[in-house]
């Protein structure tokens, strides 16, 4: 998006470099292994804020009609005042800081990612993925990842559509391992030789205009 923004601001030379991403050299747990919903980010970050508030205010209550018991996990360094607040609710539990998270995408069934906005690719999408751990986002959550609408991952826009889908994910064990098992192809050309061999490209591109 920002590349077409460029475009059409006529910027010359643009090259677009993605995140990079590997799948993580773990053992995979079982959809039965797994419980609740995970979300991760720095809340310094206004998106941040904005996607968990958005969660639990509006998104997490239509869920939590069907699925009372559900839990949700937010992941991520310095909370502000008002995501601390949303672990009033002995349902949410906002962790602060946590070294090493892996147990966290392995533990967790579900992997929510409810941007309403943001610009370039979202690690944490990505970083999802290199675990296996399905997600359910939004257009924005997802732009720039060439990521398919129930194949790898589930997109919603708006909160009845994202509490449906969450619902939906966690029950159907079928769509869970086919969106876990899509996660590996899906980050294969964010893979490090893969961007090696863009980011080679690019320079050789530049190094021919001197």
């Amino acid at each position: 998006v920002e590349r077409q923004i460029l475009d059409q601001q006529r910027v010359p030379k643009i090259a677009v470099v993605p995140n990079i991403h590997r799948t993580a050299n773990v053992e995979r747990t079982s959809f039965q292994e797994r419980e609740g919903l995970l979300f991760i980010g720095g809340y310094n970050h206004p998106p941040n804020i904005d996607a968990v508030t958005w969660l639990i205010r509006e998104i997490m209550p239509l869920v939590w009609q069907q699925m009372p018991d559900m839990t949700v996990t937010l992941l991520g360094s310095n909370p502000d005042r008002e995501t601390v607040a949303l672990g009033e609710d002995s349902r949410v539990t906002v962790t602060g800081y946590i070294p090493d998270v892996t147990p966290h995408f392995l533990r967790h069934r579900v992997f929510v990612a409810p941007l309403r906005y943001g610009a370039g690719m979202k690690g944490k999408i990505g970083q999802s993925l290199e675990y296996g751990t399905p997600v359910v986002s939004t257009g924005i959550g997802i732009e720039g990842m060439g990521l398919i609408n129930g194949e790898n991952v589930l997109e919603a826009n708006q909160s009845h559509e994202f509490a449906r889908q969450i619902i939906r994910l966690y029950n159907d064990e079928e769509l869970w391992n086919n969106l876990a098992g899509n996660s590996e192809k899906a980050i294969t050309s964010f893979a490090p030789d893969f961007v090696r061999e863009q980011l080679k490209q690019v320079f050789d591109c530049l190094l021919k205009e001197e």
